[in-house]
């Protein structure tokens, strides 16, 4: 009975940006909470992230409207590493966040990009 039903696929939390994401949403977008994205200083759009939860959200951090974020510092901004990097690329290492308003988050270290080790600081 069950192979009857329909299958619904879900984009992966901290997976790669797919449905309706374009351009660099698309390209460098990682699908994380709106309260993630936000704590990093991102920006997101809704429909990048298909079939999940109403709070995730297709991110980026230092691009598009967050582009003044630099989670890295000077012109930099999170990537998914298989993509290549024009600078070098800054593990998600802990360290001490950058003042606000670039960086929201509360705790005393935290990483410079959200997600795993395959999104990292360019």
């Amino acid at each position: 009975i069950l192979s009857l039903l329909p299958l619904t696929t879900l984009a992966t939390i901290d997976g790669h940006c797919s449905g309706t994401a374009t351009g660099e949403y698309l390209e460098y977008g990682i699908c994380i909470s709106t309260a993630t994205c936000s704590d990093y200083g991102g920006s997101y759009i809704t429909g990048g992230c298909p079939n999940d939860p109403n709070n995730i959200k297709c991110c980026v951090v230092g691009l598009e409207k967050s582009a003044s974020t630099d989670p890295c510092g000077g012109s930099s901004y999170c990537s998914w590493n298989n993509l290549g990097c024009a600078g070098t690329y800054k593990p998600g290492q802990m360290a001490p966040p950058p003042p606000p308003p670039i960086h929201t988050r509360k705790s005393l270290f935290s990483c410079y990009c959200p997600g795993g080790k395959t999104y990292e600081c360019c």
